[in-house]
């Protein structure tokens, strides 16, 4: 059997540790370099690329190249989560079979598993590389917010890659055992932990080697690349206003300014002003190159982005009243995950909390590390398990009810694991299945959660309604994962059953609507790309707010249309003229 690692599976960078003689260590790749670029493409000779190669040739492909896929991965294809996704990035997202989201790369399809898998594969046959040694075993982290589906695909990703995943470990714990590795504690500690993706908040209070999560919460939808895209849009903005060019429409250019805009990021974080200088972004009509060359302050990145960071602060306020603490109980903050490098960041959690972010654990390392420390507590070579880890879950789960509310079978920090019995009975004649929708998230509604599948039970004895009685057994596990087994109450016999995902087309609060006929609306303008809602178009305009136009569908992009098909046929000009005249006529009258 080869050996077990930790790997700190990021948004924008990944990356993986063991443990040494009892100390832990980050893996370094071939280069030097402690983290791989987690980007997946597809180069224009058809190689596929992973890591620092497929980041290199984004500029020259951006419809090719896939960044961030993580935040995509578990999500169903007509979840609100897709929309603001879309906002961001520009790579064509399709709808699978199952509700799945599909991306297409270069006429090629791929699940969020397998770009994930791919990251993953780069990541082991580096280790083993480095290590000279075979890797066959992982503890991978996630974000502590990740619902069941999202914790599943990442097991699934991790399985294709040819690991056996010992545990899916939440980020923010994953740390926290970092800080308590060869100390003994009696602390309440708060993991603020900002990555490029996600953002999570998890009390936990560690006495010993007992770590006891209280309670956690996040946004899979606050990250590094958030305020990327803030400074990228102030830059592309300012372009315009200088050259009258609108760069958003331009993938090449967007890639660019988004890569530049991530570096002058950084650079702020120890710098009061940097320059961003792009030669040859853009054409003039005359031919003329022209580039892109403007300071940036720290003052002005924290102007554009303190919006993100008061959001985090806010959602750290809501976790500390749900484990019933204050900010003067917490003994330690650790600040975790790159994006918490910012001085305003630093700033701000220590005005809220009262007191400076402990410096004991490294921000881009913890993760990893703490994933090293289970994956050598775990694997067979370590002997037993020699910490308790007493973790919560996320986010409630729970079934519909007629009236469109959730009924919650396991709520919101609820302790791991648990198990609920209910019990579910036919209401027909001779009925053969029962079908059971799985929701989680945190409203009471469950149009507005996330459907985790239908759990179909069949093979029902054939009797009159309500004599078949169903007892299903709902079992959260250590990792926050649902599994349902379900026996006939009367014979003791077990239910066949399988979980069926898909669109939740028979929700009690989403009645059916009739279907019309189809019209095809006029194809408007090209949306510029990466900006919600045209955004630069509306501050050209007067900074009018973007909120007030129509929200974005959800959509590949547009195939571009042939120029033979731009110009309508004579007789269709000839019908379309004597139409508007008799509505205009009309009208005067």
């Amino acid at each position: 059997m080869g050996r077990a690692i930790g790997i700190d599976l990021g948004t924008t960078n990944s990356c993986a540790a063991i443990i040494e003689n009892g100390n832990p260590r980050l893996i370094t790749y071939k280069g030097g370099a402690k983290t791989i670029p987690s980007v997946f493409a597809i180069d224009k000779f058809g190689n596929r690329l992973v890591g620092e190669e497929a980041k290199r040739d984004a500029a020259l492909n951006p419809n090719s190249t896939v960044e961030a896929a993580k935040r995509l991965i578990g999500r169903s294809f007509g979840s609100q989560a897709i929309k603001k996704f879309t906002q961001v990035f520009t790579y064509e997202l399709m709808e699978g079979e199952a509700s799945e989201v599909l991306i297409k790369v270069k006429d090629q399809v791929f699940t969020l598993e397998q770009i994930s898998a791919a990251i993953l594969r780069r990541i082991k046959e580096s280790a083993e590389e480095a290590l000279d040694e075979e890797i066959d075993q992982a503890v991978i982290t996630v974000p502590a917010y990740f619902n069941d589906r999202q914790r599943q695909a990442v097991r699934s990703a991790g399985k294709l890659a040819g690991l056996k995943v010992l545990r899916v470990l939440n980020e923010p714990t994953a740390a926290a055992l970092a800080y308590g590795l060869g100390r003994t504690l009696n602390q309440r500690v708060a993991i603020y932990d900002l990555g490029g993706g996600t953002f999570d908040i998890s009390i936990i209070d560690i006495k010993d080697k007992i770590f006891e999560v209280i309670a956690t919460g996040g946004d899979t939808f606050l990250g590094g690349v958030d305020f990327d895209d803030r400074l990228m849009q102030h830059l592309l903005h300012e372009f315009l206003e200088e050259h009258d060019i609108d760069l958003s429409y331009d993938r090449r250019a967007v890639t660019m300014v988004r890569a530049a805009s991530e570096e002058a990021k950084i650079q702020l974080s120890s710098v009061m002003e940097t320059r961003v200088q792009l030669t040859g972004i853009a054409e003039d009509e005359d031919g003329k190159s022209l580039d892109l060359d403007q300071v940036v302050t720290r003052q002005l990145l924290e102007k554009l982005t303190h919006e993100l960071v008061d959001r985090s602060v806010a959602t750290c306020e809501k976790i500390l009243r749900e484990a019933g603490t204050s900010p003067d109980k917490i003994d330690e903050i650790l600040l975790v995950g790159g994006q918490s490098r910012m001085p305003l960041v630093r700033k701000r959690v220590a005005d809220f909390i009262g007191k400076a972010p402990s410096r004991k654990v490294h921000p881009d390392e913890a993760v990893g590390i703490g994933a090293a420390i289970m994956a050598h507590s775990l694997s067979s070579k370590a002997g037993p398990q020699d910490m308790t880890l007493l973790d919560v879950l996320p986010m409630a789960i729970g079934i519909n009810k007629a009236d469109g509310t959730m009924h919650v079978l396991f709520g919101k920090n609820q302790p791991l694991p648990d198990y609920k019995t209910r019990t579910l009975t036919t209401s027909k004649d001779n009925q053969r299945s029962i079908m059971l929708k799985i929701y989680q998230g945190e409203s009471k509604y469950v149009a507005e959660n996330e459907l985790l599948g239908t759990f179909v039970f069949s093979g029902l004895r054939a009797a009159p309604r309500g004599q078949v009685k169903i007892e299903v057994t709902f079992h959260i596990d250590s990792e926050g994962i649902l599994n349902l087994s379900a026996r006939d109450r009367d014979t003791g016999s077990l239910v066949e059953s399988r979980l069926k995902l898909g669109k939740d087309e028979t929700g009690a609060t989403r009645p059916k609507k009739r279907r019309k006929k189809k019209v095809e609306p006029p194809k408007p303008p090209p949306m510029p790309l990466n900006m919600p809602s045209s955004s630069l178009a509306a501050k050209a305009a007067g900074d009018q707010d973007p909120s007030d136009e129509p929200e974005p569908k959800s959509a590949p992009p547009p195939t571009p249309i042939p120029e033979s098909d731009r110009e309508l046929p004579a007789e269709r000009k000839g019908f379309f003229a004597w139409l508007w005249s008799l509505l205009f006529g009309w009208m005067s009258r």
